[in-house]
């Protein structure tokens, strides 16, 4: 079994109709591209690009176009399992919509070598039933070896998260985590925060370095933070779901002090929000001085906030939805309808330290991110004129 044989599938949703939700789909569109490129470029010939509607994707690009079907309830498992059946790939990569804007061609080779050597029954390196994943716990890309016999466990899983988890607990497949290789590949396009971090980082492919161009990400402070990050004995505070590894290499990365309130990681893998069951220490907090009382505070303690609002507002009962979670990143405080939401994000607006707000990624992959920015700036500025 040679390359001529592997496959990639990526699947992409339609996103929302406000132009900050288009706008987020935009550049999850030009990363697909992107990945498409990198791809083509390690011999991958088969490529299929499965989204509701496939009129954005250039005429000129060599893939296979599915749209997903308008008769029946989307299902991821199914939907996957079935394109993998359907266009008899074997083995495969799978990816996610803007799940590998870092992602290069020595990733991607990567990937592919340790697919061949498994498919060739395996080594003692390389055992013959493998799984290569950006997180265990919650997957945006697996690449799978022998994966007819991985369609009965893909068919179960609701969505991609899960994949690389219940492939584990299969105990068929060893599930190998490769962020480790290059830690900045594990952050995904989720939110406009994800694409203001992205925006920075000088190697960024083509067509989502176009998108991220716009001016719509202007209000999303990030500048100022790598400004702060840049200073030794400043401090920066991360708040939410924060990956230790994550943390561990941002303060590898800067002479910066942190402050970590880490909580509720795997809320959503676990069903904790679905089942209002979750918890937080800022709570108690920000009931007792308000949301503006509560960034005020903020402002004696650090120089600049990373903050995964989004367990603050699950522990608060809140579940806006994704239009006005993507205006409140941007600091769109005239176009959120929810007024609980409208409140939070003028007073983190107003905030005399910079406040980026966004999702799980802006404190997990996203600080991997930023370390490397601040690592490759800080080899530049090392370099003789």
């Amino acid at each position: 079994m040679g390359i001529e044989n592997i496959g990639a599938v990526i699947m992409i949703g339609a996103g929302g109709n406000t132009p900050q939700e288009q706008f987020v789909a935009a550049a999850q569109r030009a990363s697909t591209i992107d990945l498409v490129n990198v791809l083509r470029e390690q011999g991958i010939s088969k490529i299929v690009i499965a989204a509701p509607t496939t009129e954005w994707i250039p005429t000129g690009l060599e893939v296979i176009s599915d749209a997903d079907p308008t008769d029946q309830p989307f299902h991821f498992g199914q939907r996957l399992s079935g394109l993998i059946e359907k266009y008899e790939i074997e083995p495969v990569l799978y990816f996610g919509g803007g799940s590998a804007p870092l992602i290069d061609s020595s990733v991607c080779g990567m990937l592919i070598g340790l697919l061949l050597r498994s498919a060739h029954q395996g080594s003692s390196s390389v055992p013959t039933h493998i799984a290569l994943t950006n997180n265990l716990h919650s997957a945006d890309w697996i690449a799978i070896s022998h994966v007819q016999e991985a369609l009965p466990i893909l068919r179960e899983c609701d969505r991609d998260n899960s994949t690389a988890w219940l492939l584990k607990e299969s105990g068929h497949y060893d599930v190998r985590v490769l962020s480790g290789v290059r830690p900045a590949t594990s952050i995904d396009i989720d939110t406009p925060s994800d694409l203001a971090l992205l925006a920075s980082h000088p190697n960024l492919h083509p067509e989502l370095r176009n998108i991220v161009a716009d001016t719509l990400l202007a209000p999303i402070p990030i500048d100022r933070v790598l400004d702060v990050l840049r200073v030794e004995a400043k401090t920066v505070m991360l708040i939410g779901r924060v990956s230790p590894l994550a943390w561990n290499a941002l303060n590898k990365a800067t002479r910066c002090w942190t402050r970590v309130v880490a909580e509720e990681r795997g809320m959503v893998a676990s069903g904790r929000i679905e089942r209002n069951e979750v918890k937080s220490v800022l709570l108690s907090w920000v009931k007792a001085r308000g949301f503006s009382g509560f960034f005020m505070d903020l402002a004696e303690m650090t120089d600049a906030v990373l903050f995964d609002d989004r367990v603050l507002f699950a522990a608060f009962g809140k579940h806006p939805s994704t239009a006005d979670r993507f205006a409140s990143d941007l600091f769109w405080t005239d176009v959120i309808q929810d007024s609980w939401l409208r409140e939070f994000t003028y007073a983190a607006k107003s905030a005399r330290i910079p406040v980026i707000l966004g999702g799980h990624s802006l404190v997990a992959g996203g600080l991997y991110v930023l370390a490397e920015i601040m690592e490759q700036q800080a080899m530049g500025a090392s370099k003789p004129d």
